[in-house]
């Protein structure tokens, strides 16, 4: 079953139920909280779970969220904590139909093109614009999941036609064979 979901751009969008659940993951309680209040605004169907370390995500990487904003450089509580560049790897082992957001306070050429290397939807640079960039890119996202869906339900239509025309001519070839 699906849900209708209403974005700020007037702009319908469908996310299905199973895929109703966004991650934030942030060490920067602040921010944390920032994000998911824009999400929830943005998307109010979704179910938001933020964390504050990569391993809290990937402890709960089941509930099959659709979509991930991980900060790259996740400091944690601990030495040993995980990056964000780390979990986002483990993350498209596990789950590579699982969209990420990668954000981050750096502007390096390098930590984007290795953020995209391994797997990463795009990658945002906190700032004042951030939240506009979030909500844009979360739409692309949202737009690929609906183009996926008609793909999904058009070759489930070809095949049920195809189905179709096999018992017709089986049954035209009984009968008149």
């Amino acid at each position: 079953m699906e849900s209708l979901v209403e974005n700020k751009e007037n702009e319908d969008v469908i996310i299905s139920k199973r895929d109703g659940y966004v991650f934030v993951v942030d060490d920067d309680i602040v921010y944390l909280t920032m994000i998911e209040e824009e999400i929830k605004k943005f998307l109010p169907n979704a179910r938001v779970l933020s964390f504050k370390t990569g391993e809290a995500c990937l402890e709960n990487i089941q509930l099959n969220p659709f979509l991930i904003l991980l900060d790259y450089n996740l400091s944690g509580d601990e030495k040993d904590s995980i990056n964000g560049l780390r979990v986002l790897k483990e993350i498209k082992k596990s789950s590579p139909g699982i969209e990420v957001l990668m954000l981050s306070g750096i502007d390096d050429l390098k930590v984007v093109v290795s953020s995209m290397k391994y797997g990463a939807f795009d990658y945002i640079v906190k700032g004042e614009n951030a939240l506009n960039s979030i909500r844009s890119k979360i739409g692309h996202v949202v737009r690929k999941m609906r183009l996926q869906d008609e793909g999904a339900e058009k070759k489930q239509f070809n095949w049920f036609l195809k189905w179709i025309t096999i018992c017709a001519l089986l049954i035209a070839s009984i009968c008149y064979g």
